[in-house]
């Protein structure tokens, strides 16, 4: 079984706009692999075999929850598809600043959807401000999966406000919370991982771009951090699933962890008991 725990997908009259902007705020550094649609992903997830993902809105203001959740309960109904509704698995976003916050946090908790997706630098945020660390903790006790953003990110200045430290001081605070921390627990921070998040009780995703595949750092935090706190993802699109795989590929060295990472740990995290029909 694979599963990628971190994907983006945005509507389909707007997917084109959405990821030429995406890719503009990064200086052209960055190219997307699929078009950013339900449709594309779901054809790319059954050319590499990718049994399920993880669709990871991001609220950038906090009146965008509804929509949100809509969308979630839209995929998950089969109202996009009833492929769409076998093999994806939408978390909702709630923004920091939402003065319901708490309140919406506990809806998306009732309404059965696992989890929620924070990015502090499209969600402006510290991600260990006490405020944040209140959130965090409404998170735990309502058992949801939180998949944040962490490290650097290509389109902002490097402003560390979700930086391995700062994440080390979240998961110090707040024991007990399912904090999934993306990019290896922190793009281009990877040096920073290995000394305060390496070993710690939370889960990586390895989510690089392929740029970085190659380099020492995130290969060391692969062979040195838990094998069944690991989860593959890619941030389709833009990596592929086939990149991301042999990335995982080649950093795993016993079969046993290789499968671990690539679907095993995310089953047992999400509550998925079985591959789907192809």
């Amino acid at each position: 079984m694979v599963i990628d725990v971190h994907v983006h997908t945005f509507p389909e009259d707007l997917a084109t706009r959405a990821l030429q902007k995406l890719v503009d705020k990064a200086d052209n550094k960055i190219a997307a692999v699929g078009d950013g649609t339900v449709d594309g992903l779901l054809r790319q997830m059954r050319a590499a075999a990718v049994d399920y993902a993880v669709v990871c809105p991001i609220a950038t203001r906090p009146a965008q929850f509804a929509g949100i959740l809509a969308e979630a309960d839209a995929l998950r109904s089969g109202e996009r598809g009833a492929e769409a509704a076998a093999h994806l698995i939408p978390f909702a976003s709630v923004h920091p600043d939402d003065k319901a916050r708490f309140n919406h946090l506990r809806e998306v908790a009732e309404s059965g959807i696992r989890g929620i997706k924070l990015h502090p630098y499209y969600q402006p945020c510290v991600v260990d401000s006490p405020k944040m660390l209140e959130y965090f903790r409404c998170c735990r006790d309502l058992d949801l999966v939180v998949q944040c953003h962490c490290g650097f990110d290509i389109g902002f200045p490097h402003d560390p406000v979700c930086d391995p430290a700062r994440i080390g001081h979240v998961i110090r605070s707040v024991p007990g919370l399912r904090l999934i921390a993306a990019h290896l627990g922190g793009w281009l921070q990877w040096n920073e991982v290995l000394t305060h998040l390496v070993g710690q009780d939370l889960f990586l995703d390895t989510s690089i771009l392929a740029m970085n595949a190659t380099e020492d750092a995130p290969q060391r935090v692969l062979r040195e951090h838990p094998a069944d706190r690991l989860l593959f993802a890619t941030d389709w699109p833009w990596l592929s699933f086939d990149d991301g795989i042999e990335f995982v590929r080649a950093g795993i060295a016993s079969p046993a962890h290789e499968q671990l990472v690539l679907g095993g740990n995310a089953a047992r995290l999400l509550g998925i008991q079985k591959t789907v029909p192809q």
